[in-house]
């Protein structure tokens, strides 16, 4: 078996986890930069729950819960990796592993996740959301199984 797997998911959580070191560093969390002169925003916040911060005051639940999920996503990567063909699966599978291992690195390590990508938008909601490149290769990854899922109906 040859597979890239792992260098694709340890290439993606060092990405991840080089921009947030970048916004730790270089990001003050009262502030916003235009990225590139699109709607796109960097600014620092803090998550210590799941998305929209729902469980944000139980970060142990949170954190035991990354990790057994985490732990099954890999499992389940682990076992694709082994199959021929898979293309689908196998990229949805290694973005979705990059996403949870860098999010739960972050509750492990920090005690709460760096979100630093915004959208400039009238919407309240939407321009309240903040996220990072983990939460980006999660929903990516999502995408492709549920677009799998749908495509074999």
């Amino acid at each position: 078996m040859h597979t890239r797997i792992p260098g694709a998911v340890g290439t993606l959580f060092a990405l991840d986890m080089a921009v947030k070191q970048y916004i730790e560093e270089n990001v003050s969390e009262k502030e916003e930069k235009n990225f590139c002169g699109t709607k796109v925003l960097i600014r620092k916040v803090y998550n210590k729950g799941f998305a929209f911060n729902s469980m944000d005051s139980e970060p142990d639940k949170v954190k035991k819960a990354s990790v057994i999920t985490t732990a099954v996503i890999l499992m389940l990567t682990l076992a694709e990796s082994f199959r021929e063909g898979h293309k689908v699966n196998k990229t949805a599978l290694t973005l979705l592993s990059a996403g949870a291992i860098s999010n739960t690195y972050d509750r492990i390590v920090r005690g709460k996740v760096v979100d630093y990508i915004g959208i400039r938008s009238d919407h309240k909601m939407l321009g309240d959301v903040t996220a990072n490149l983990a939460d980006v290769y999660i929903l990516i990854g999502s995408v492709l199984m549920w677009m799998r899922r749908i495509g074999k109906r």
